[in-house]
């Protein structure tokens, strides 16, 4: 769990996504502040879904292990995470993500480095490459796409 502007968020270190985004809802929970972007930016998912937004939140503080990291997040209609962290953020904190150690080591203003370790996240169903799922559903297969997340309350 990380903060961001002080509520405790839901972050997906993301090296495919060229921006930082947030979700609505949890914007509305840190009461942002958002101007307007100079053009409307489409942005496509994964899965061929396409959003679009013109509004942006600037300078918003990222608390990671007691440091202070910045980043400016795109609203964006996303589900299943509070924030992501796109390339933009990731290049400026020189960010390396080793997906073996489900570790992401940072670098602050300062030249600090830092490591963030991932909790154990070891599936409790089976789990298909894209690949696979691709060519089932090119057979007639029906697929369903969901994400779950497990909670405290």
């Amino acid at each position: 769990m990380f903060l961001v502007n002080v509520v405790p968020v839901t972050v997906l270190f993301d090296a495919g996504a060229t921006h930082s985004f947030i979700n609505p809802v949890t914007a509305a929970r840190m009461a942002c502040d958002f101007e307007e972007l100079d053009v409307c930016l489409c942005v496509t998912t994964p899965i061929g879904s396409m959003y679009h937004s013109e509004l942006i939140a600037r300078d918003c503080a990222i608390i990671i292990q007691g440091r202070l990291f910045r980043g400016d997040l795109i609203l964006l209609g996303i589900h299943g995470y509070d924030i992501i962290l796109g390339m933009d953020w990731s290049t400026k904190y020189c960010a390396t993500i080793d997906y073996n150690q489900k570790t992401v080591t940072l670098v602050t203003l300062d030249k600090e480095s830092i490591q963030y370790k991932g909790g154990d996240s070891r599936p409790t169903v089976q789990v298909i490459f894209v690949t696979k799922a691709c060519k089932l559903v090119g057979k007639g297969c029906t697929a369903y796409l969901c994400a779950v997340e497990a909670s405290d309350t």
